[in-house]
């Protein structure tokens, strides 16, 4: 067997053992979740950071004339 034959049946496993316990598919959902909005506040907090750092440099800017 190769590695992709490898893949498909642990995948297969997966799926079906997610199908036999619907609670361990609601925590995985819930976590995935949870992964993405973290992933977002971080990106915002990241933007809003820039924006602080580049207005500070055009204030700072200014003052040096």
């Amino acid at each position: 067997m190769g590695a992709i034959e490898n893949v498909t049946k642990i995948a297969g496993d997966i799926v079906n053992g997610l199908k036999q316990s619907p609670l361990a598919l609601a925590l995985v959902v819930i976590n995935l979740l949870f992964l993405i909005g973290f992933s977002f506040m971080l990106r915002e907090i990241a933007q809003a950071v820039a924006r602080k750092d580049a207005l500070l440099a055009e204030i700072a800017s200014h003052c040096m004339k």
